[in-house]
Protein backbone atom coordinates (compact mmCIF):
# COMPACT_ATOMS: atom_id res chain seq x y z
CA UNK A 1 0.00 0.00 0.00
CA UNK A 2 1.04 3.36 -0.55
CA UNK A 3 1.89 6.00 2.14
CA UNK A 4 -1.04 7.68 3.22
CA UNK A 5 0.94 11.39 2.78
CA UNK A 6 1.20 10.31 -1.04
CA UNK A 7 -2.45 11.25 -1.60
CA UNK A 8 -3.43 14.16 -0.14
CA UNK A 9 -6.73 15.66 0.05
CA UNK A 10 -8.74 11.89 -0.42
CA UNK A 11 -10.39 10.55 2.82
CA UNK A 12 -7.98 8.15 4.87
CA UNK A 13 -8.32 4.67 6.13
CA UNK A 14 -6.15 2.96 8.06
CA UNK A 15 -6.13 -0.57 8.98
CA UNK A 16 -4.93 -2.21 12.33
CA UNK A 17 -4.22 -5.99 12.34
CA UNK A 18 -3.96 -7.74 15.19
CA UNK A 19 -2.65 -10.84 13.86
CA UNK A 20 0.28 -12.59 14.23
CA UNK A 21 -0.09 -14.28 10.49
CA UNK A 22 0.89 -11.72 7.50
CA UNK A 23 -1.08 -14.26 5.35
CA UNK A 24 -3.41 -15.47 7.53
CA UNK A 25 -7.16 -15.13 7.26
CA UNK A 26 -7.92 -11.65 9.42
CA UNK A 27 -5.32 -10.06 6.91
CA UNK A 28 -6.73 -11.49 3.95
CA UNK A 29 -9.81 -10.19 4.91
CA UNK A 30 -8.50 -6.35 5.64
CA UNK A 31 -7.06 -6.80 2.07
CA UNK A 32 -10.19 -6.96 0.21
CA UNK A 33 -12.02 -4.32 2.51
CA UNK A 34 -9.09 -1.88 1.55
CA UNK A 35 -9.31 -2.66 -2.33
CA UNK A 36 -12.64 -2.19 -2.23
CA UNK A 37 -11.76 1.39 -0.48
CA UNK A 38 -9.02 2.13 -3.39
CA UNK A 39 -11.80 1.30 -6.27
CA UNK A 40 -13.94 4.06 -4.24
CA UNK A 41 -10.80 7.13 -4.30
CA UNK A 42 -9.82 6.67 -0.66
CA UNK A 43 -6.17 6.00 0.40
CA UNK A 44 -5.41 3.46 3.14
CA UNK A 45 -2.65 2.01 5.22
CA UNK A 46 -2.48 -1.46 6.39
CA UNK A 47 -0.45 -1.54 9.92
CA UNK A 48 0.24 -5.12 10.67
CA UNK A 49 1.08 -5.15 14.66
CA UNK A 50 3.00 -8.04 14.33
CA UNK A 51 5.36 -6.24 11.94
CA UNK A 52 6.16 -3.30 15.04
CA UNK A 53 7.87 -2.98 18.14
CA UNK A 54 4.44 -2.47 20.45
CA UNK A 55 5.14 -2.84 24.24
CA UNK A 56 2.87 -3.31 27.05
CA UNK A 57 1.87 -0.56 29.18
CA UNK A 58 3.23 -0.50 32.24
CA UNK A 59 0.67 1.63 34.29
CA UNK A 60 2.46 4.99 34.96
CA UNK A 61 0.89 6.56 38.07
CA UNK A 62 1.38 9.71 36.56
CA UNK A 63 0.37 9.09 33.11
CA UNK A 64 -1.58 12.09 32.94
CA UNK A 65 0.92 14.17 33.62
CA UNK A 66 3.80 12.62 31.27
CA UNK A 67 4.49 15.15 28.01
CA UNK A 68 5.02 11.88 25.96
CA UNK A 69 4.66 8.24 26.71
CA UNK A 70 7.86 6.81 28.41
CA UNK A 71 7.95 3.72 26.12
CA UNK A 72 10.26 3.79 23.37
CA UNK A 73 8.68 1.28 20.84
CA UNK A 74 6.70 1.74 17.21
CA UNK A 75 3.25 2.37 19.13
CA UNK A 76 3.20 6.38 19.02
CA UNK A 77 3.90 6.50 15.52
CA UNK A 78 0.96 4.23 15.07
CA UNK A 79 -1.03 5.80 17.04
CA UNK A 80 -0.47 8.96 15.79
CA UNK A 81 -1.39 8.03 11.96
CA UNK A 82 -4.59 5.74 13.23
CA UNK A 83 -6.05 8.49 15.03
CA UNK A 84 -5.75 11.51 12.19
CA UNK A 85 -7.46 8.97 9.75
CA UNK A 86 -10.66 9.70 8.37
CA UNK A 87 -11.93 6.27 8.64
CA UNK A 88 -10.52 3.15 10.69
CA UNK A 89 -10.73 -0.73 10.46
CA UNK A 90 -9.70 -2.74 13.30
CA UNK A 91 -9.27 -6.61 12.80
CA UNK A 92 -8.47 -9.52 14.82
CA UNK A 93 -8.48 -12.87 15.01
CA UNK A 94 -9.78 -14.30 18.20
CA UNK A 95 -7.58 -16.16 20.58
CA UNK A 96 -9.29 -17.74 23.54
CA UNK A 97 -12.42 -16.14 23.20
CA UNK A 98 -11.29 -12.32 22.87
CA UNK A 99 -9.44 -10.56 20.98
CA UNK A 100 -5.79 -11.32 19.89
CA UNK A 101 -2.81 -10.47 22.33
CA UNK A 102 -0.96 -8.57 19.91
CA UNK A 103 -4.49 -6.25 19.88
CA UNK A 104 -4.92 -5.99 23.40
CA UNK A 105 -1.58 -4.75 24.08
CA UNK A 106 -2.53 -2.24 21.34
CA UNK A 107 -5.40 -1.53 23.02
CA UNK A 108 -3.98 -0.97 26.59
CA UNK A 109 -1.55 1.52 24.78
CA UNK A 110 -4.45 3.70 23.81
CA UNK A 111 -4.71 4.94 27.51
CA UNK A 112 -1.92 7.52 27.23
CA UNK A 113 -4.18 9.51 24.37
CA UNK A 114 -7.24 9.26 26.78
CA UNK A 115 -5.73 10.60 30.11
CA UNK A 116 -4.44 13.25 27.39
CA UNK A 117 -8.13 13.85 25.46
CA UNK A 118 -6.66 12.84 22.49
CA UNK A 119 -9.38 11.71 20.10
CA UNK A 120 -9.75 9.60 16.82
CA UNK A 121 -11.18 11.08 14.13
CA UNK A 122 -12.53 8.40 12.15
CA UNK A 123 -15.96 9.27 11.12
CA UNK A 124 -16.44 5.69 9.81
CA UNK A 125 -15.09 2.16 11.87
CA UNK A 126 -15.23 -1.08 10.42
CA UNK A 127 -14.27 -4.46 12.73
CA UNK A 128 -13.63 -7.74 11.62
CA UNK A 129 -13.21 -10.53 13.71
CA UNK A 130 -12.03 -14.13 12.69
CA UNK A 131 -12.86 -17.59 14.97
CA UNK A 132 -12.44 -20.81 14.45
CA UNK A 133 -15.87 -21.92 16.32
CA UNK A 134 -16.91 -19.06 19.06
CA UNK A 135 -15.53 -15.71 20.43
CA UNK A 136 -16.45 -13.26 17.61
CA UNK A 137 -19.05 -11.44 19.44
CA UNK A 138 -16.57 -11.23 22.50
CA UNK A 139 -13.84 -9.91 20.10
CA UNK A 140 -16.20 -7.16 18.47
CA UNK A 141 -17.48 -6.02 21.94
CA UNK A 142 -13.72 -5.17 22.83
CA UNK A 143 -13.09 -3.52 20.20
CA UNK A 144 -16.50 -1.78 20.08
CA UNK A 145 -15.68 -0.45 23.99
CA UNK A 146 -12.14 0.80 22.65
CA UNK A 147 -13.67 2.47 19.54
CA UNK A 148 -16.01 4.55 22.67
CA UNK A 149 -13.61 4.91 24.94
CA UNK A 150 -11.05 6.53 22.12
CA UNK A 151 -13.91 9.01 20.65
CA UNK A 152 -15.60 12.16 21.47
CA UNK A 153 -18.34 11.53 19.44
CA UNK A 154 -20.86 9.07 18.40
CA UNK A 155 -19.53 6.61 15.83
CA UNK A 156 -20.78 3.45 15.47
CA UNK A 157 -18.63 0.94 13.88
CA UNK A 158 -19.82 -1.48 11.28
CA UNK A 159 -18.43 -5.24 11.91
CA UNK A 160 -18.07 -8.46 9.84
CA UNK A 161 -17.40 -11.86 12.03
CA UNK A 162 -16.69 -15.36 10.25
CA UNK A 163 -14.96 -18.33 11.04
CA UNK A 164 -11.95 -19.94 9.59
CA UNK A 165 -10.87 -22.66 10.55
CA UNK A 166 -7.80 -23.09 8.82
CA UNK A 167 -5.43 -20.72 6.88
CA UNK A 168 -6.50 -19.83 3.96
CA UNK A 169 -10.15 -21.33 4.55
CA UNK A 170 -11.79 -17.10 4.12
CA UNK A 171 -10.98 -16.86 0.36
CA UNK A 172 -12.63 -19.11 -0.32
CA UNK A 173 -15.46 -17.99 2.17
CA UNK A 174 -17.36 -16.48 -0.68
CA UNK A 175 -20.41 -14.73 1.45
CA UNK A 176 -17.66 -13.69 4.19
CA UNK A 177 -15.90 -11.66 1.58
CA UNK A 178 -19.11 -10.58 0.47
CA UNK A 179 -19.74 -9.23 4.18
CA UNK A 180 -16.57 -7.54 3.94
CA UNK A 181 -16.71 -6.09 0.70
CA UNK A 182 -20.47 -4.65 1.89
CA UNK A 183 -18.61 -3.38 4.98
CA UNK A 184 -16.03 -1.55 2.92
CA UNK A 185 -18.59 -0.05 0.27
CA UNK A 186 -21.08 1.85 3.47
CA UNK A 187 -17.30 3.27 4.98
CA UNK A 188 -16.43 4.35 1.50
CA UNK A 189 -20.09 6.10 0.97
CA UNK A 190 -19.93 7.70 4.40
CA UNK A 191 -16.41 9.21 3.88
CA UNK A 192 -16.96 9.86 0.31
CA UNK A 193 -20.80 11.08 -0.84
CA UNK A 194 -20.81 11.01 -3.76
CA UNK A 195 -19.71 7.63 -4.06
CA UNK A 196 -22.72 5.66 -5.42
CA UNK A 197 -22.95 2.02 -4.06
CA UNK A 198 -24.13 -0.94 -6.44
Amino acid sequence: MEPLADHPGRPSVVAVVGSPRVAGNTSYLVDVALDELVRAGLAVEKIMLSEYRVLPCEGHDDCEDLPVCPLDDDAGAILERMYAADGLILATPVYYEDVSGQMKVFIDRNCFNNYHEVWLQARSVGLIAVAESTGVDEAVDSLRRFVALSSDKKVKPLSVTGLAYRAGDAAGNGPLIAAVRDMARTMAAALRPEVVRD
